[in-house]
């Protein structure tokens, strides 16, 4: 083997690293068995290179702690669900995607994955061509240095997609063919497949009906909580290095002894539709995950001529809102001004008695009062000059629902300050999440806000479903606290614990 120097060169570190995965006696890899393999010394130098050679190794899940579990064998019978949408189900398709790449090898390439239905023949694939707006979600989590060349890869007619692209522009991909499967069990929006995992390595996934009359809300809840606590672990442990699949598989590995069964879980699709917490965003030269930020917007704060400093938050003006009393956040602001240019109700004074007028606004000095309408007022003007009619009105009427959302939320804080409550007396998990569910809306008002975003009818209609299922949450909190604030007796924050 060595001389007894344990200068063991790196094709002998792999190749004893080979023979343990052969053995398949553990799933879990060591330096301590790998130097064992070699018949070398336990010395800290050579420890050292193994363990670098196993974390560089795509092949195994590093748990920062010298243990190296083969991926394989954590797959190995591992379930997840997948839940096709309205328009895969009448198309009788369901494509790829990103909907296995987390649970299967990353050289399987999302059309080469075989799956097998109850132990029948492997589930055929036809070509569909249609525009890239109409199936682009279906891929968002390849991420986007992955997902062109997978089209390039599915068709060499896709290859100009990359070079130039436009949501009208048509892909061909391959989609497995399971209109015979969707009429057999009269699938509606909602049922899912009950995937699971029959080999990692060559991408072989076996799959049964799930019926969603068996798929309680309650429960979707609850994974997508967990799966988040897993990629907030993801998040901490690597930052933005990681693409955007290997994240999610790292949040499978994290959430091992945490995530719900996959009967009880959320697809990967209703998880992005749904999470508070993350976002997907774009970071140097890839698109990655991260924690959803809080909303601090910074707008330069400009004194009036002639105003000396306030005592009170001058400079930003989120901080100034929710110092003076409002729990309207800049973005909302901006929304309802955007929202008065849409509907042609351009008199200040009326978008002001909207956004501020049921509130009673406490500044610190009349200075941060000036400070304050002096800044709401020229942002109006300046919104409205600016106002691009062409561009906003295909997004005008989903903002203004939004906005609605708002109303509805600012009613709740006057019923309770009519009450004499604070929030901070309120159940906290409640209020909690209130905040998330605001926060994901303040963030599509955002996208809605930017005069360069401009979303065709299929973008607009997937924000719209996220809209509608956080209007449902949305009142479901609310009647909620209404109901126990409207019962008295027994004190609010008992009843949250």
């Amino acid at each position: 083997m060595n001389d007894g120097k344990n200068d063991f060169s790196i094709r002998q570190i792999e190749a004893a690293i080979d023979t343990l995965l052969s053995a398949k006696n553990d799933k879990v890899i060591t330096s301590a068995k790998v130097i064992q393999a070699l018949g070398g010394k336990k010395l800290k130098a050579l420890s050292d290179r193994i363990d670098r050679t196993l974390a560089s190794d795509d092949r195994f899940f590093d748990d920062n702690c010298g243990n190296f579990t083969c991926r394989s064998d954590f797959f190995s019978g591992y379930e997840f669900l997948i839940t096709p949408d309205a328009w895969e189900i009448e198309q009788g398709v369901l494509f790829p995607g990103h909907r296995f790449t987390p649970y299967v090898n990353f050289e399987v390439f999302p059309s080469e994955i075989k799956l097998t239905g109850n132990g029948a023949k492997t589930v055929k694939l036809k070509m569909l061509t249609a525009p890239v707006s109409q199936i682009f979600h279906y891929h968002l989590l390849l991420g986007s240095e992955q997902v062109f060349d997978f089209f390039t890869a599915e068709s060499p007619n896709n290859a100009r997609l990359s070079r130039h692209l436009q949501p009208s522009d048509s892909v061909q991909l391959n989609v497995f063919d399971l209109k015979d499967f969707y009429q057999k069990h009269a699938f509606n929006v909602g049922d899912a497949l009950l995937c699971r995992v029959e080999d990692w390595d060559s991408g072989v996934i076996a799959f049964e009906y799930l019926s969603g009359e068996n798929r309680r809300d309650s429960e979707l809840k609850s994974w997508i909580k967990a799966y988040e606590q897993s990629l907030e672990t993801v998040f901490d442990r690597f930052e933005n290095y990681p693409d955007i699949p290997e994240q999610l598989t790292y949040a499978c590995f994290f959430g091992a002894d945490t995530l719900p069964e996959a009967k009880k879980s959320a697809s990967l699709d209703e998880f992005v539709r749904r999470t508070n917490e993350v976002e997907i965003n774009f970071d140097s030269d890839h698109t990655v995950l991260a924690k959803r930020p809080n909303v601090a917007d910074e707008y330069p704060m400009d004194l009036p001529e002639g105003m000396t400093l306030s005592r009170g938050e001058t400079g930003d003006v989120g901080a100034m809102l929710r110092e003076i009393g409002s729990p309207l956040t800049p973005v909302e602001v901006d929304s309802y001004i955007f929202d008065c240019c849409y509907t042609r109700e351009l008199d200040f004074e009326e978008f002001f008695a909207r956004a501020f007028g049921r509130e009673k606004l406490h500044f610190t000095d009349e200075g941060q009062q000036a400070i304050f309408y002096n800044y709401i007022e020229e942002r109006f003007e300046e919104l409205s000059d600016t106002y691009n009619r062409v561009d906003d009105e295909p997004k005008a009427p989903l903002r203004s629902t939004i906005l609605e959302l708002v109303d509805d939320r600012l009613a709740f804080f006057d019923f309770l300050t009519s009450l004499g409550k604070k929030l901070d007396k309120l159940p906290s998990e409640d209020m909690r999440q209130l905040a998330a569910l605001s926060l994901q809306l303040n963030e599509i008002l955002k996208m809605l806000n930017n005069q360069g975003y401009t979303p065709d009818a299929g973008d607009l209609d997937r924000l719209a479903e996220t809209v509608e299922l956080r209007t449902d949450e949305q009142e479901e909190l609310i009647s909620k606290l209404t109901d126990r604030l409207e019962q008295g007796g027994e004190s609010i924050q008992e009843k949250g614990q």
